[in-house]
């Protein structure tokens, strides 16, 4: 081998071990965040390396914290008490310019943390739906903040677990197109628990076991009354450049009025006594080839959220598992919409999906 050559094969493989390293702080290593440290462990990227600089649950917080101990037991039993009035200013002090957040809590505290964050530098990737849906102005706030090329804010995850649906929107608006409308099913959970009903099981024991898998939220009325749905169709009109506040949606919840300030095991204790309901309701549908399905719509005009007898044979009718469908018409797509199909809950297609938006933070960083 010629030594211009060797000098070549030096020189790639001394940029091929030389890793940016990324550090990053992980709040809430349960379900979701759980499984991102188990992707961020098999994951060999070629160019970033993530180092995780802290962790927390709602508890303790640890600083450079054993990453094969976290690894292992996917929580935290001492460390510094969990302070969300010291936390940002520690992560904003420690920041050397590429540290990435990662919230996998789902909390309004924490969510109230992001518009500091952002403001110092701080990047962020998040699953959670709670800044998004904040007030108007909030959103405005990160959005802004977001464009300022000082901090990249990313919720890929937020609608769709793994799916590209707030890129695809986002690409559309750079292309100068205008999104006119948006329709479909946008929780895995309620997929999952129609097409159960549909296969005869009770309500009650399919909420049980959507909430064992992890499809649902801990608490299932989460899901049920219709919430999580309300707010990823709230962050799709505001990310597609629409002004709309929580109360302006009109929202359908499956949670009983008797059941509402019950305990979480309360509830579930008391849900079979509504299996008839839901029985008597699935029947009448199949009935008439109809297939029962928690449907959102979005236009200019507003926002709706509630259950669809939808055709049996439709794209709608025929969503299983835990698949969402999301079509997106627009000024340029008016007569067939962009359709986007695929499993949108999961703590594995939600961890993958949030470990995509951190490595394309990395590489704009």
């Amino acid at each position: 081998m010629s030594l211009s050559l060797k000098k070549i094969d030096s020189a790639l493989d001394s940029k091929i071990t030389k890793k940016k390293k990324i550090p990053v702080f992980i709040a809430g290593i349960g379900a979701v965040g759980g499984t991102l440290l188990s992707q961020i462990h098999e994951l060999n990227h070629p160019k970033y390396d993530l180092e995780i600089q802290g962790a927390c649950n709602s508890s303790f917080t640890q600083w450079n914290p054993d990453f094969h101990e976290l690894l292992n037991d996917h929580r935290i039993d001492e460390g510094d008490l969990t302070n969300w009035e010291k936390i940002p200013e520690k992560i904003i002090d420690k920041n050397p310019g590429n540290l990435i957040f990662i919230d996998a809590t789902g909390s309004e505290v924490v969510a109230r943390q992001y518009e500091n964050l952002l403001s110092h530098g701080v990047h962020i990737a998040t699953p959670s739906k709670r800044a998004n849906s904040f007030e108007q102005s909030y959103f405005e706030k990160l959005s802004f903040l977001n464009n300022t090329d000082r901090a990249y804010y990313r919720y890929e995850t937020a609608v769709g677990a793994g799916l590209p649906v707030i890129s695809t929107i986002n690409n559309l608006l750079d292309s100068g197109d205008e999104v006119t409308e948006i329709a479909g099913v946008v929780s895995g959970t309620m997929t999952y628990i129609f097409t159960q009903l549909q296969n005869g099981l009770p309500f009650s024991q399919i909420v049980r076991e959507a909430r064992e898998k992890g499809y649902s939220e801990p608490d299932p009325r989460d899901d049920l009354s219709g919430e999580d749905v309300a707010r990823k169709f709230l962050i799709l009109a505001r990310t597609c450049g629409y002004t709309f506040e929580r109360d302006q949606l009109r929202v359908d919840t499956l949670v009983p009025e008797k059941l509402i300030e019950l305990s979480t095991q309360d509830f579930l204790n008391k849900l079979p006594e509504y299996d008839g309901h839901w029985k008597n309701r699935n029947t009448k549908a199949l009935v008439n080839n109809k297939k029962l399905r928690y449907v959102g719509r979005f236009t200019p005009e507003g926002i709706s959220v509630g259950i669809d007898q939808v055709n049996g044979d439709s794209p709608l009718g025929g969503l299983s598992g835990t698949d969402n469908l999301i079509q997106i018409y627009t000024k340029r797509y008016s007569e067939s919409p962009i359709t986007i199909q695929g499993p949108g809950a999961g703590k594995a297609v939600t961890a993958a999906g949030l470990l995509g938006d951190i490595i394309k933070i990395a590489e704009k960083i």
